[in-house]
């Protein structure tokens, strides 16, 4: 046993929380983000103490039940929607529902005396509320093994063999491991597991194994017991009048497979519940339902609490099937197309199903555009209609590669670089980033880019396959950081023109018929559709009302729109003089719909705001600056604006890149290339500004990072709602982002800014990592780590260190003495493993995996020999070409048994 029940909670809580005081000590975690996640220093809290190390146990434990990191979800990561579930609280738009974080911003039912957010931050709240998830999680597992004929029981004690990243891994179930699962991962996710073996992972890539082994094997109430405890303190408000009466399922950080407390009435038109409707598809583990006489006409389709994640719909031989293959289920409707169906025909609680059923039938995306559901998606993954890098092959749509500190390494054999992303995120400086060509390998021609950290330790390359840098240009590229930026274009020899301070490029009409604009077809009111092309001709003769642009899939990175001094629409570079003026027409001859379909969401969203601007559609308060780019020679100065009480908005903002911010002694200066457009507020200092008084719409921020030329955190800014705002039509089945709102910090930052402006990128700022503050995984943040690494035994004498996944966990192990200790490999294979030697020190990395790693202090790979590695008879890790013997080998170990 690793200890009491209550040791388990603590445990829990220390991890989730990020107040763990052992990695404290450990250095691990510091003041500063004990700072970020109590909402201010010690002395705010204690003024009797000058550091956090001065906290007695139970002043330490007041903190963790405060603990709030950067999405808002607090102490064990309660967040909006599991509280709703289990009756604390009511919200119709909260995180994973329409919110861009937990806003908290709903109504409290007083449930345990429960009254506010207040009121939850603290011991008595919490541990009765955590025992009560526990109990809701369990009853779903419960109930959705019943409908297989098993229980918890036949599990619980048993070891479970699964495959995760192409390798067994094999843990022992216990009660408490399956607890704290549930609360990572939902009770779907953990019913996933147990009945189909299914391995996920949250956002930031921690497993639901690790989970089940890091907090397994600790004494616990009986499954009943536990359940009970639930269901005696049940209220009544438990959800929002869903047909189910409130199951959901809801894992600590609202994942996609959870209730999260959504409506009862959920997406489609068929306004249909459980109850009453002709098919229902929920978890029923093993089912195979055929419906042979469903009516498109009349008949309805209620889809339970199921992600997309998890549901996959197609039409197989004239038939439409919804099936779960994690949970080796379908439901059939016998004779029935895609085709024959609408919206009318459906009831969807999880809006991420949502989107995938409706965006498959009739090319009808629905009511509700699914927006980016914050759960979906692995960091490294945007959820946007430029299309994560894990997206089906096939996909013609633009696909973004996310490369930050944190990626795993990958080959992208389908690169297109007519189309293709590549967006390297906050931390990725200069200094630890290459990019170059190669060619004569296995691969062929590639570029390759490279992630270090500052000494040069190798964390992550990606490779583009068939790719050479003569195919690239800076429109595939996004650099949120300055001198990442200038490795590119010197890489790709480009020099960025720069016109000089608060200046923009020079207009330049051109028509002398060297490049005449192209016309991609014709219009629906008998006019000509003109292709977008800042390298052609300028546009003359268009008809406005008749004519359309036509700007196809081109990114946001590559094309912008912008306004010459005359007053006429321009097609413009953000990095260059280049840009096609359509001369003679001013925007207020134009409508939304002169701008046709609009590929790019980024681009949509940037020129919406443009348009909208121009035509005087959306917001004007006058208590706010509304920040423009589009606008050439236009210089504004503010005299009047108050800190206090004004606020700074990049609402219709019309590009993503060349953002100045900057303090002069004239005052802020806020500027942006191509245009040279700048607004200067006299008498104002960037330190003057709390993060909060800046306003951005959603993917602005947590998509391309503006917020990093104020130097502020993504999450402390204001998220404010565009679909207010003109928008281009989309391609059919896509849908434009920004519905999402926040109320950003309103605490001006020291100069010392707690990040430096990385934002919420970076694993050691407050990012929900495994439910962590502080990252999600034990000695993930420097290669400090705890010590002695995954040794299975205590005390003197030979340890054994286990190595296995450990998402992008770098564990030091400082006591390692090869005289007597060993390592164990474990299921790690050949292809997996990497060895290297850092100074004096023995790198063991663990590939795709997040820059996993154990860093062996003090020890070369002359120093082992063949009783100090070892692997099950069955792995050939050891022996493999390439594998363990062949990598010490080549780093000098000269034993015999290794040759």
């Amino acid at each position: 046993m690793n200890g009491t029940f209550q040791d388990f909670l603590d445990d829990l809580r220390a991890f989730e929380s990020g107040w763990d005081r052992e990695r404290y000590e450990a250095g691990i975690i510091q003041d500063w983000q004990l700072d970020a996640w109590a909402g201010g220093p010690v002395t705010a809290f204690y003024p009797q103490h000058q550091s956090w190390s001065e906290l007695s146990q139970d002043e330490w434990d007041v903190m963790s039940y405060r603990s709030m990191n950067s999405l808002g979800f607090v102490g064990y990561q309660f967040g909006e929607a599991l509280l709703i579930d289990l009756g604390y609280y009511d919200d119709d738009v909260f995180y994973g529902n329409g919110a861009a974080s937990n806003t908290w911003d709903g109504s409290w039912t007083g449930k345990n005396g429960v009254d506010s957010l207040e009121e939850f931050m603290t011991e008595a709240a919490q541990e009765v509320a955590i025992r009560e998830a526990f109990g809701f999680n369990l009853k779903i597992i419960e109930e959705g093994l019943a409908n297989s004929g098993q229980s918890l029981e036949d599990f619980i004690g048993s070891t479970g063999t699964y495959i995760q990243n192409g390798q067994e891994v094999s843990v022992t179930l216990t009660l408490t491991g399956i607890m704290a699962a549930a609360h990572l991962r939902g009770a779907y996710g953990t019913l996933a597991l147990l009945q189909g073996g299914a391995v996920s992972t949250d956002e930031y890539g921690t497993s639901i194994l690790q989970y089940i082994e890091q907090f397994g094997d600790y004494e616990a109430p009986s499954v009943a017991e536990a359940i009970a405890y639930f269901e005696d303190r049940v209220t009544g408000d438990e959800g929002l009048g869903r047909p189910d009466g409130g199951s959901g399922g809801g894992g600590d950080e609202g994942d996609s497979d959870t209730g999260g407390g959504g409506s009862g009435s959920g997406s489609g038109s068929a306004g249909v519940d459980a109850t009453t409707a002709t098919v229902v598809v929920t978890w029923a583990w093993g089912s195979e339902t055929v419906v042979q006489d469903f009516d498109p006409a009349k008949d309805s389709i209620f889809i339970d609490w199921i992600s997309a994640d998890y549901l996959e719909v197609s039409e197989v031989n004239g038939s439409v099937v919804f099936a779960v293959p994690s949970n080796n289920q379908t439901t059939t409707l016998e004779g029935v197309s895609l085709a024959d169906l609408s919206a009318s025909n459906f009831t969807i609680l999880d809006a991420t199903a949502e989107q995938e059923v409706l965006s498959l039938i009739s090319g009808d995306s629905g009511g509700n555009d699914g927006g980016d559901p914050p759960n979906d998606d692995p960091p490294d993954d945007p959820p946007d209609d430029e299309q994560p890098d894990d997206d089906p092959p096939g996909n013609d749509q633009p696909v973004m590669t996310m490369i930050s500190l944190t990626s795993p390494s990958r080959t992208i054999d389908d690169f297109d670089p007519s189309q293709d992303m590549i967006h390297l995120e906050p931390g990725v400086t200069g200094n630890r980033f290459e990019i170059f060509e190669e060619s004569g390998d296995a691969l062929g021609l590639t570029v390759r880019i490279v992630v270090t950290e500052t000494d040069g330790t190798l964390l992550s390359t990606t490779i583009l396959q068939g790719v050479g840098l003569a195919d690239l240009s800076l429109a595939n590229f996004h650099a949120a950081e300055q001198s990442t930026l200038n490795e590119i274009t010197a890489a790709l020899g480009i020099v960025i023109q720069d016109p000089g301070p608060n200046q923009g490029y020079d207009i330049t009409y051109d028509n002398d018929g060297s490049n005449p604009p192209t016309t991609t077809g014709n219009t629906a009111e008998g006019g000509v559709s003109y292709r977008a092309d800042i390298n052609a001709d300028d546009i003359l003769g268009f008809r406005p009302g008749i004519d359309q642009l036509d700007f196809g899939d081109t990114s946001v990175h590559g094309m912008i729109l912008t306004k010459t001094p005359a007053g006429e629409v321009a097609i413009d570079s953000p990095w260059s003089s280049e840009l096609q003026i359509v001369q003679g027409v001013s925007y207020q001859e134009l409508s939304i719909e002169s701008f046709g379909v609009v590929g790019n969401e980024h681009l949509r969203q940037d020129l919406g705001g443009v348009v909208s601007w121009e035509l005087g559609v959306g917001p004007r308060e006058a208590d706010t600056v509304y920040i423009r780019s589009h606008e050439y020679g236009q210089s504004q100065v503010i005299d009047n604006f108050d800190p206090a009480t004004m606020k700074i908005s990049f609402l219709y903002f019309g590009t993503r890149e060349r953002l100045s911010v900057e303090d002069t002694n004239e005052g802020l200066v806020i500027s942006s290339l191509p245009t040279g457009q700048s607004f200067t507020f006299t008498d104002v200092q960037l330190s003057d500004l709390a993060p909060g008084q800046v306003e951005f719409h959603f993917d602005q921020v947590m998509e391309d990072n503006l917020e990093v030329s104020f130097g502020f955190a993504q999450e402390d800014v204001t998220l404010v709602d565009r679909s207010v705002l003109l928008t281009p039509e989309a391609p059919p089945g896509q849908t434009t982002d920004g519905f999402q709102t926040r109320d950003g910090v309103m605490t001006s930052p020291d100069g010392d800014n707690d990040d430096g402006g990385t934002g919420g990128d970076d694993p050691d700022v407050g990012d929900p990592g495994g439910g962590d503050p502080g990252g999600g995984d034990p000695g993930d943040d420097d290669g400090s780590g705890s010590g002695g690494g995954d040794a299975d035994s205590g005390g003197d004498g030979p340890d054994v260190f286990e190595l296995t996944w450990d998402w992008g966990a770098v564990t030091s192990i400082a006591n390692f003495d090869p005289s007597e200790d060993s390592f164990d490999f474990g299921a790690l294979s050949a292809e997996l493993v990497s060895i290297s030697e850092q100074g004096g020190d023995l790198v063991i990395g663990v590939e795709n995996n997040g820059g996993h790693r154990y860093l062996v202090e003090g020890i070369q790979a002359e120093d082992l020999s063949q009783a100090k590695v070892s692997a099950p008879d069955w792995n050939s890790v050891l022996t493999a070409p390439g594998g363990v013997y062949d990598q010490l080998t080549a780093l000098g170990n000269d034993s015999d048994f290794f040759a």
